[in-house]
């Protein structure tokens, strides 16, 4: 769900340029989109396969996306990088991506609006989709404590290290001391047990799979930037997909919004879809931590990845919640 360092780089300079060429060219992007139960109209979206992403699936099966005359076809994706391109040429109508890319992504000029929220954090301390995490025996107590340690994050310059750096700010301690390392969580979770790398930022359902690996928390990063729970991925498309097709974002937005209702209020439900897209030991299904999942992109929600993402440097340009979030999205 993020983009590596370099790749993104390449990807998303691959993808200006082509968002120049299609706006020269006039783009090949069909328009007057207008989807009804009578005449339904085929979304191609792209995914990857985490846990956020189950609303869509299951709000697709209870027929809220056919309700409003749209067939949902999911393309799946192991990086988000891939999903940009396919976006702005129009070959997806939408995809998913944490928000610390999309802003990324906005702030390097590409044309990227979010029309739709995709996930947000617990708020609960100590039981959230991102923790750090230290073996049961390390001396480390607090975040503080993670200056001059090497640190796991699967994509270094994004989301998860942020979060670390975050955690350690909060803690009254210096960020920038703190030696991040990119490692797949797999691998980071046996890093962690054999000890190569002294904690690791998880996101689920990897904090499970390490919970029963001998470790412990030290830190809830998303509580260290926000009290309250964030928005911390969500659903983009592109400008001109919206310029051309209005309606149908109305319809398709309703839709995720409808099921990220239902997906609330039906966490059962939800953690039985999680085996229909991605491999995951049935144990592990059973106790991950769920994000919460509400339609609403709050402004102090993205006000807060925003000033973060200045912060770390994630991004040089200020991004505003009207830059990144479509007008037509409910407040």
């Amino acid at each position: 769900m993020e983009f590596p360092a370099l790749r993104r780089r390449t990807v998303l300079a691959a993808a200006a340029a082509l968002t120049l060429t299609l706006t020269a060219c006039g783009g090949h992007i069909p328009s007057g989109l207008d989807p009804t139960p009578q005449k339904p109209v085929t979304v191609q979206a792209g995914f990857i396969p985490v846990i956020d992403v189950a609303a869509l699936y299951l709000g697709d099966k209870q027929g809220f996306f056919a309700n409003r005359g749209i067939k949902l076809k999911i393309n799946t994706s192991q990086g988000g990088a891939a999903l940009v391109p396919p976006v702005i040429t129009g070959q997806y109508q939408f995809a998913f991506s944490n928000i610390v890319s999309v802003l990324t992504a906005r702030s390097q000029g590409l044309p990227l609006k979010v029309i739709a929220a995709g996930s947000s954090s617990t708020g609960v301390a100590g039981k959230d989709v991102s923790m750090i995490r230290v073996p049961q025996n390390s001396p480390i107590r607090s975040a503080a404590d993670l200056v001059g340690k090497k640190v796991s994050v699967n994509t270094l310059n994004n989301l998860l290290q942020m979060l670390g750096q975050v955690s350690v700010a909060a803690a009254h301690a210096d960020p920038d001391s703190v030696k991040f390392v990119e490692l797949p969580f797999p691998d980071a979770v046996t890093a962690l047990g054999n000890g190569r790398i002294d904690a690791m930022v998880t996101a689920e359902p990897f904090d499970t799979i390490a919970a029963n690996a001998n470790t412990r928390t030290i830190a809830s990063p998303y509580l260290d930037m926000s009290k309250s729970g964030l928005t911390s991925s969500v659903y983009f498309t592109s400008e001109q997909q919206l310029k051309q097709n209005p309606k149908l974002f109305t319809a398709l937005g309703a839709a995720i919004d409808e099921s990220l209702t239902y997906a609330g209020s039906h966490p059962d439900e939800t953690r039985a879809q999680l085996s229909s897209f991605m491999k995951i030991d049935p144990a592990v299904a059973a106790k991950v931590t769920l994000p919460s999942f509400a339609p609403q992109i709050s402004r102090a929600s993205v006000e807060a990845f925003v000033s973060a993402a200045e912060q770390f440097h994630l991004i040089t340009e200020n991004v505003s919640y009207n830059d990144l979030v479509w007008s037509g999205v409910a407040k």
